[in-house]
């Protein structure tokens, strides 16, 4: 949609426009029938093309209607002077009224003008088609484009607030009006940026799996019967679920305050973005997604022969993010049962636990996946505590075991490392402190499945929406999550 000031802009071009040909008008006093039809063809195709160009600007007839519109439902008539409710013509683009303003009515009800068109009583009788609307609003309250804050009902003056200094003087120093809207922080998205994507047309996503692989290839005599094998396999299901998100604002918000109406349209888009985060993590199924960590219970667990032991608990109503999470911009969604398939014990009077075992314990469910499924894991995912602990963990020489805070190790010069054991780690708030997972996270071995892409769309014939002078904007997309081999991921938690 344009924006206010280009509306604006227009309409102050139309203006002139219609100024011109009146002026064209008076000028001439003696115009052939040749020439009043040239000077109608001109006035037509201008107001095709101004048509055109508001139309392109608003993107949408029904917005572009509701902005020239609201708030004033008089027509001017021309031929008696007088206020009408309607005419009993359509007008076939976005300004259905737009014959109702003064500026226009007086160039048409020109002496010299009217002289011109007196003698054409099919020009006369199409001469609405030819009035169009300037979009100066009368200097009243209700219809003016400024709204109520240009007469204090809304502005800082009603909540007893001032941009003004105190003083006799002081409203006669203006502050310094700073452009633009200061954004509300949030932290960074990570998540979808470690899984693939496909685009589907089906609501509903099926594949097959071997369920079942009986190799029993052997040696064998000759003439002897050859060893049978067998396999089995089983289809799995996924469905897509949908993340939306809406706002409400005023007609007046829109028309007077540009920037506030495209800083919404991007906070929705933000708030899909970061719920779509969430849910791939953390989604509990549909009408949602069902995340990654839905297929907890499936992943790989520490095994008996692991250097640690196989130790599993389970948590309940794990939130992610975790309450008082700054930065989050989004609703949180709570698992309520969550498998861990290592633990690592606390330190010492209930401590965090030392962060060289935390170390060995991710080092060694690296090991458990790739005896899983026979790939080393390409990332690890944690909360920013646990990375902190981790990098500035000390030997018993109090030496960094990654880097110092000047970059160096053991006295060598080296920039820092987000690895461990070679593998990158990734931190998000959006994981609980207490909770690492470790994974390959590869197309064979998850996917985003993507119906539909964001989506905006506006109306104002939601609810009371049309009588209350107000517009829903929504924004939604559709998507599922397949995870193809769940032993391919391991949670460790720390007590």
């Amino acid at each position: 949609m344009a924006s206010t000031s280009q509306l604006q802009e227009q309409k102050r071009d139309l203006t002139r426009r219609l100024a011109d040909f009146a002026k064209d008008f008076e000028d001439n006093t003696e115009i052939t029938e040749d020439e009043k039809e040239t000077a109608y063809k001109t006035l037509s195709d201008d107001f095709a093309r101004v048509t055109a160009q508001l139309k392109r600007s608003e993107g949408s007839s029904d917005m572009a209607a509701k902005l020239e519109e609201g708030g004033c439902g008089d027509v001017f008539d021309a031929k008696t002077g007088k206020s009408i409710t309607k005419y009993d013509y359509e007008m076939p683009s976005p300004l259905t009224k737009w014959g109702r303003k003064a500026l226009a009515a007086q160039a048409v009800e020109n002496p010299e003008f009217k002289k011109i068109l007196g003698t054409n009583e099919v020009t006369r009788q199409r001469m609405p088609e030819m009035a169009f609307e300037i979009g100066t609003k009368d200097a009243t309250e209700l219809n003016n484009l400024m709204g109520e804050g240009l007469y204090g009902a809304t502005g800082p003056t009603a909540a007893g607030q001032t941009p003004f200094l105190p003083g006799a003087f002081g409203p006669g120093i203006l502050p310094d009006w700073r452009p633009g809207i200061v954004e509300t922080l949030l932290y960074r998205l990570t998540i979808a940026d470690l899984i693939s994507s496909f685009a589907t047309s089906a609501p509903n996503i099926s594949y097959l799996t071997e369920s079942l692989l009986n190799l029993q290839a052997n040696e064998t005599a000759e003439a002897a019967t050859f060893p049978f094998g067998s396999i089995e396999v089983a289809r799995t299901y996924a469905q897509v679920g949908k993340v939306a998100h809406a706002m409400t604002l005023s007609d007046e918000a829109i028309a007077d305050a540009a920037t506030l109406y495209n800083f919404v349209q991007g906070r929705l888009l933000t708030g899909v973005q970061r719920q779509e985060e969430v849910q791939i993590l953390a989604g509990n199924g549909y009408p949602g997604v069902g995340g990654l960590l839905s297929f907890a219970s499936s992943f790989t667990q520490s095994s008996s022969g692991s250097v640690f032991g196989a130790t599993t608990q389970t948590n309940t109503n794990t939130a992610f993010p975790p309450a008082g999470t700054l930065g989050t911009g989004v609703v949180p969604q709570i698992l309520p049962s969550l498998k861990y398939g290592r633990v690592v014990p606390a330190g010492p009077n209930g401590a965090y636990p030392d962060p060289l075992t935390v170390s060995l314990n991710l080092k060694d469910a690296m090991v458990d996946i790739e005896l899983a499924v026979f790939e080393v894991p390409t990332h690890h995912v944690m909360h920013p505590r646990d990375w902190q602990r981790l990098v500035t963990a000390q030997d018993a020489n109090q030496q960094f075991m990654n880097t110092s805070m000047f970059g160096n190790v053991y006295g060598v010069s080296r920039g820092p490392v987000q690895s461990l054991w070679g593998v990158p780690v990734v931190t998000t708030p959006l994981m609980p402190a207490g909770t690492i997972l470790t994974g390959w996270f590869d197309p064979q071995t998850v996917q985003i499945a993507r119906r539909q892409g964001i989506q905006m769309q506006m109306t104002n014939a939601n609810e009371a929406d049309f009588i209350q002078g107000r517009i829903t904007i929504r924004a939604d997309e559709r998507l599922g999550l397949l995870v193809y081999r769940p032993p391919a991921f391991e949670l460790t938690f720390l007590v």
